[in-house]
């Protein structure tokens, strides 16, 4: 069968997560590895060697994906264990602001201004009262300004931010194997094992609701099995 190339199977797939990626690490990788497992097993002997198969292209770019899964997957690792070690270095979160309560004697002047006093001639009392929140208002905003500073700096010295941005390149190259990958037409059922462990490692599940979001391998594969079936 003529190698076309599936366009509609790969237009339109959905960027990957990086965070959905990252929360993959620990439990989560665990089972997308046991899934991948299973999806590796030994198919049927096949009498062509394999450069004269007809999914060899895929199966190249299977092994190649495979390592640029593991690539990310140790990024993933790092940046967990630079964010545990961040984690004990930020500052207490600073209090949220909450404006006062008005004091009943400056809710009474507050009632009985008028739209004209609401500019210049404000009540003495509820001028006073309304500098006084500004000023504390002012004040909780530098506390956080200051809060998001250190955060920052502890992520950025601590190298958090670099493997963070290592890893969305390692996240982008998985990505890119996955719409190759099925973009390229199967031509047997190890070929469309090829599709399905590139949709777990990109995240995707196989065994849950969830694998409806992310469908666009299974569009790749529904279309190798109407053209086999000559559907």
């Amino acid at each position: 069968m003529p190698n076309t190339t599936v366009r509609a199977a790969a237009e339109g797939m959905p960027a990957i997560n990086r965070r959905r990626l990252l929360n993959l690490t620990g439990a989560g990788l665990a089972l997308a590895a046991t899934a991948a497992t299973v999806l590796k097993a030994p198919a049927a002997p096949i009498a062509a060697t394999p450069a004269e198969h007809p999914d060899a292209e895929l199966f190249r770019l299977d092994q190649e994906m495979e390592e640029a899964y593991s690539q990310m997957n140790r990024a993933a690792k790092l940046c967990k264990r630079l964010d545990r070690k961040c984690e004990k270095l930020y500052p207490p979160d600073p209090p949220k602001w909450e404006e006062p309560p008005m004091p009943e004697d400056v809710r009474v002047a507050f009632h009985a201004m008028t739209v004209k006093d609401m500019g210049t001639n404000r009540p003495a009392i509820y001028a006073a009262w309304s500098n006084e929140v500004k000023e504390q208002r002012a004040a909780n905003n530098g506390l956080q300004q200051a809060y998001q500073a250190k955060w920052q700096e502890i992520n950025r010295e601590s190298g958090l931010d670099a493997a963070e941005d290592a890893f969305g390149v390692r996240v982008s190259e998985v990505d890119e194997f996955a719409k190759r990958i099925c973009s390229i037409p199967a031509h047997t059922f190890e070929g469309m094992a090829v599709k399905l462990r590139a949709h777990v490692r990109c995240g995707g599940e196989i065994e849950k609701e969830e694998m409806y979001t992310d469908d666009y391998a299974f569009a790749s594969i529904a279309a190798d099995i109407r053209r086999l079936a000559g559907a």
